[in-house]
Formats: C-alpha cells, sequence, structure tokens
C-alpha cells in the first residue's frame, strides 16, 4: 500500500531586511563578495554602531542602541582568565566565576533567581584562558536593578564570600571537572596542552584547574583574586538594546562609578612557542573510533594573519566540498567526521585538525590521507572559488550572530571582546576585513610560514591614577522596577498557493537573513518497527543529490551564496531549513525547491549517510 504524501504543509519566513538593500541581487551579492576578495571591503555592511565612554575609575562603557524590542543585553567582560594564575594555584578564575552567581554583601541572595525574578533570558557565566564573561538579556524596565546587581557583585562581594561558599562552589567545580573528562575524548585537549606549550606558559594548564590546586585553595587565596582583577579599571560594560548612550551613562555612573579600582595589572601581550621538533601522543579513552588530532602554533588573537590561516582551516574542513571532507569522508571512507579551524586566544592560538577514524580503518592510513590534504592545499593554496566560498559562509555567519543582542556573537558581545582584546570597540572589523579581502596567494603565503613548522599530532584509541568617584547611592535600597513595556509582537501574514501550501509569513527587521522552514505533517512516528530510522535517514539523503544537481554541486552553490540547508524529523514532523541572505533568497529558495522536489537519493550516498548513521549510534552507545 502506497503511503501518500501528506497534504497539510506549512512554509515560514522569518525576514530580517535592516542591514542590507532588499533589491540586491544574488549576482550583485556575489560581485560585492568578490570586490571584497580584490581589497575593497564595505566595512559598514558590517558595522555596529555605538558610544563609548570611560568613567573616572576606569570602567569601560560601550553602548548599542535599538529600540527594535524592549529589551538589552548586559554583557559585563573582565580581562583575567586561567593566563592569570601561576603553578600550583590553577582554576582560580573559573572558580571565581561560580562565586559571582552567590549573591552579595548588598544583595545577600542568589544571582541565578534575581534574574529568573527580572525575567531575563540568554544568561550565563563562562570563563577561558584570557577573560571571564556574565551576560544576560533583560527587559528594560528591569535593567536598572540588573547594573546595581552586577555592580554590587564587581564591587561588594569580598565580605560575602564565605568558608562554607567555597566548599560548595569547589565541590560543584570539581564535580563539573569529573563530568567533563568522562566525557568521550574528554581528557584529550588537558593532555595536549601540557605538551604543546612549555612548562611556564600560562595555557599550558586547563582552564578548570586541577583537583589538587582546587583543594589546596584558600578564602584568603579567592578574597586576594577578586580585590586583584575584578577591578572596574579591568572591565568592559557593553549594552545592546532599548537604551539610549545617555540613558546608559547615567545608570551606569550612579551604580559603578563609586567602585573603587583594583591595582595596575601587568599583561603579557604576545607569547608563541616554538616546538623544537614534531611530537607524538597516543592515548585510551572510552570512545568507540579512533580520534587524530593534529595541532599548529599560530598568530595571536590581534594578529591578521590569524584570519588567512582560518581560510586555509575553511579549505580543508567545514562544508562537503572542503578538501578534508570530500577525500577522507566521501571519497575514501576513511572517516566519519573531519574538522579544522582556529582555537584563537590573546597570547598565542593554534590551528586545530580533527579526524574521527571510521570503524575497521587502520588510523595510519586515515592520517597518512589527512597529510596528503594538508600537504597539496600548502603546495598550491586554496582556489579562488574555494577562497571566495569560505569568506562569504565567515561573512553570512558573522551577520546571523548579530541578529542577536546579548550571548555569544550578538552585538554586545562583539563589542566587548573587540574592546577587551583589541582596545577597540570596532576591532572586529579588522579581522573581517583581513579575512574578506585576504587573497589565495596571502592564504598560501602565511600557512607556509606557519604549518610548515613543527607540530604535535595525538591519537586517541578506543579505551583550559585613578580615583573612586563620589556617590549618594543608599546600596541598602533596592532600586524600584519600571513599568512594564508594552510588547508587540510580528504579525502573521497567510497565504495558501494554488496547489494547497499554507504559507505564513513573520517579518523581523533586525538583520539582512531570511529564514525558511518546509513543515511535512509526518515524522519518525510513521515508521514501522521493521524499518525504524527510514524516516531520518530519507531527509538526511534529500540535500545529497538531486536530479540536476550533485552533494558537492548543492554544497558549493549554497557555499558561494552564503546560505545554508539541512533537513530533519521529529516525532511528528519533517523540516527542511534554509537560511539566506535577503540579497541571495531567490537563488537560495531555488535550490531548496530543487532539494524537496526533485531529490535523486543516490545509491553512493546512501551507502556513506547509513554508515555514519551506524557509526552515530556507536557513539550513543558509547
Amino acid at each position: 500500500m502506497k503511503q501518500q504524501l501528506p497534504t497539510c504543509l506549512v512554509l515560514l519566513f522569518t525576514i530580517c531586511f535592516q542591514l542590507a538593500p532588499v533589491n540586491i541581487t544574488a549576482q550583485q551579492s556575489l560581485n560585492s563578495a568578490n570586490r571584497a576578495a580584490a581589497g575593497n571591503f564595505d566595512r559598514s555592511r558590517y558595522s555596529i554602531k555605538y558610544k563609548k565612554f570611560v568613567l573616572d575609575n576606569g570602567l569601560t562603557l560601550l553602548v548599542h542602541e535599538d529600540k527594535s524590542v524592549p529589551i538589552v543585553g548586559v554583557n559585563m567582560w573582565y580581562h583575567v582568565g586561567s593566563r592569570n594564575e601561576k603553578r600550583g594555584k590553577t582554576g582560580f578564575a573559573h572558580l571565581f566565576e561560580h562565586f559571582f552567581f552567590n549573591g552579595s554583601e548588598n544583595y545577600p541572595h542568589g544571582f541565578r533567581e534575581a534574574m529568573d525574578d527580572l525575567g531575563a533570558n540568554n544568561r550565563n557565566g563562562t570563563t577561558n584562558t584570557d577573560r571571564t564573561n556574565f551576560f544576560e538579556d533583560v527587559p528594560v524596565s528591569a535593567l536598572e536593578r540588573t547594573l546595581y546587581l552586577e555592580a554590587d557583585r564587581m564591587g561588594f562581594l569580598a565580605n560575602y564570600i564565605s568558608k562554607e561558599m567555597l566548599e560548595r562552589e569547589r565541590g560543584v567545580v570539581q564535580n563539573e571537572k569529573r563530568q567533563g573528562e568522562n566525557q568521550p575524548y574528554g581528557r584529550v585537549f588537558s593532555e595536549i596542552s601540557g605538551k604543546i606549550y612549555p612548562f611556564s606558559h600560562p595555557y599550558s594548564w586547563s582552564t578548570i584547574g586541577s583537583m589538587e590546586d582546587l583543594n589546596a585553595a584558600s578564602l584568603d587565596d579567592i578574597k586576594e583574586w577578586y580585590r586583584t582583577y575584578y577591578g572596574p579599571n579591568n572591565a568592559v560594560i557593553s549594552l545592546a538594546g532599548d537604551i539610549t548612550p545617555e540613558r546608559a551613562l547615567e545608570l551606569v555612573t550612579k551604580y559603578f562609578g563609586g567602585i573603587a579600582p583594583g591595582p595596575p595589572l601587568p599583561r603579557t601581550e604576545k607569547w608563541i612557542p616554538a616546538l623544537e621538533r614534531n611530537i607524538r601522543d597516543e592515548m585510551e579513552d572510552r570512545v568507540p573510533q579512533a580520534r587524530i588530532y593534529r595541532i599548529y602554533h599560530a598568530p595571536a588573537w590581534k594578529d591578521a594573519e590569524l584570519q588567512n590561516l582560518s581560510l586555509f582551516a575553511d579549505a580543508l574542513a567545514g562544508s562537503k566540498s572542503s578538501r578534508l571532507d570530500r577525500r577522507l569522508v566521501y571519497e575514501k571512507e576513511l572517516a566519519t567526521s573531519v574538522g579544522a579551524g582556529i582555537n584563537d586566544s590573546e597570547l598565542g592560538s593554534t590551528l586545530n585538525i580533527t579526524v574521527t577514524v571510521k570503524p575497521g580503518v587502520n588510523p595510519a592510513d586515515a592520517e597518512r590521507e589527512m597529510d596528503a590534504v594538508v600537504n597539496e592545499l600548502l603546495e598550491k593554496g586554496p582556489t579562488v572559488e574555494e577562497l571566495q566560498r569560505a569568506q562569504n559562509r565567515n561573512l553570512a555567519d558573522f551577520l546571523r550572530g548579530i541578529e542577536r543582542l546579548g550571548g555569544f556573537g550578538g552585538r554586545s558581545d562583539v563589542l566587548a571582546e573587540s574592546m577587551t582584546y583589541g582596545d577597540s570597540p570596532d576591532f572586529y572589523l579588522n579581522r573581517l576585513e583581513a579575512m574578506a579581502t585576504a587573497k589565495p596567494a596571502d592564504v598560501k603565503a602565511t600557512a607556509d610560514k606557519w604549518l610548515r613548522a613543527n607540530h604535535y599530532t595525538m591519537l586517541v584509541k578506543p579505551f583550559a591614577k585613578l580615583v573612586a568617584g563620589k556617590t549618594n547611592v543608599d546600596r541598602k535600597i533596592l532600586p524600584p522596577l519600571g513599568a512594564p513595556p508594552e510588547i508587540k509582537f510580528p504579525e502573521v501574514q497567510r497565504a495558501k498557493l494554488k496547489n494547497g501550501l499554507n504559507v505564513m509569513l513573520l517579518e523581523r527587521h533586525s538583520a539582512p537573513i531570511v529564514g525558511i522552514a518546509l513543515a511535512v505533517d509526518a515524522g519518525y512516528a510513521s515508521d514501522t518497527a521493521a524499518k525504524a530510522g527510514a524516516s531520518t535517514l530519507a531527509l538526511d539523503l534529500m540535500d545529497e543529490g538531486t536530479k540536476t544537481r550533485s552533494a558537492f554541486q548543492i554544497s558549493d552553490e549554497l557555499d558561494a551564496l552564503g546560505a545554508r540547508l539541512n533537513t530533519g524529523s521529529s516525532l511528528d514532523m519533517s523540516f527542511v531549513r534554509l537560511q539566506a541572505t535577503s540579497a541571495n533568497l531567490r537563488p537560495s529558495l531555488g535550490i531548496m525547491a530543487d532539494v524537496v522536489l526533485n531529490p535523486a537519493f543516490p545509491a553512493d550516498q546512501f551507502a556513506i549517510q547509513k554508515q555514519r548513521r551506524l557509526a552515530q549510534i556507536g557513539q550513543e552507545k558509547a
């Protein structure tokens, strides 16, 4: 009995037009990308407008105004990370991050609970080698109280920290460390860091620290860390959303201006070690597949050459047509997945390559093929087409990120990162321009300089004059909340095509990105017991080739347009989703229509997808 195609289909659009003209054609957009590669980069297209203020106590305030929604993204960056620790006292930066969520002297209640009461969203705190940040998106009516709370934990936390709090948070962090190390491949980078950096280098230990150092941490150690690194002169606060620069300065001065600055801090600008020889390591872990890690030292975060190496990594992996993906996963079938990318850090970065070896394949064969691909790219450099696809993909990814006000990659985050690491809120534009205007010869020359040096390989086998201003704030008085804002959601516009397709349109004007979802009223609940997984496998194969396009052609065309296409199933629904720039909507939608209407389900791709799904099941069982 034939199963009929469901007739209830919904097409959902999310359209963002503000940052780019809607009348730009796909060809014009590609010509723009080609001009960027030729040395003409339009910085205004990617610029985030801001105002910068520096308080008398050294605190830097960045404000980006956007009144499209009554929300403000609050992003607090402290220029302190595990690089500021010493051997014997590692893990302090991450441990102290946890103290920030326990309340303060004038608000002795949990910060998480306070944010719950205010309706905050998209919130967290994170620590890496170079910085600690705290962020939350809050209703504009709750902004003043949020700033009061952030200021209180910046300036009034020391006397609230207790021995009981230290014991509790020490246990939480140690449990977090155990959970991380018990994940598949969870101990790898702790091993790598200790081998690729000298013993005295601050990147040679993990951000979470060692169990011994965490056990030895005293209350005096923690309070000294706070006094040293959490002063306003070592911080950037970035606000993005429904707030004027004048009001932001007024509130930040009110609550932060009276906090005393911390001491002057020494800061190493760059420290990139050179390996004396190639290093090989092996370790065993409870994993179902062998994995190869290849690490090269790379330039520091501010160095323009880092963008050339990032493009080299993009040519290696990240797309079906990337060289490692195509050779190792699709043609040779030596791996189930590959990866290549930059771990960018302030003192120095690394270029990391990973190859997850297909079960039954000798890892030496996979590594030999990996080396062949890397050497071919080193010898000839990327093609113009490869480079343009990577540049378009990266620029589109940046635009997707700045759709958001806060969180990782949001506007407040981009400004704070640029100020903290680059000494200028718009330093990100320098990085984008270096990436977008790079030529194949530039990428090849940089790769020759950095990737012909000694490297590290790990094989994992199965088994991180200032003064305080005057203030008359009574910190025992909790600021009142403002009036609740009016919220207006986008109107849902509906239509039906002649073939019965239901269309829903929601407009949002914040970035030139279009999101499209084709939803089919059937999911893996429709599979029979004898053919469980058939629906998911069918959806996986839809973008692996059509009657007129191969999987590689689909991938290349999407990359050239800066678009993304993915498929998937849930219990009761199946989806084909497209993300495209507004300028390239029509050709991107044409590719989506071809995938939906003309899937070829090629036999070779079926075999590859089936094997990858079996490998994924093996990973889930591990």
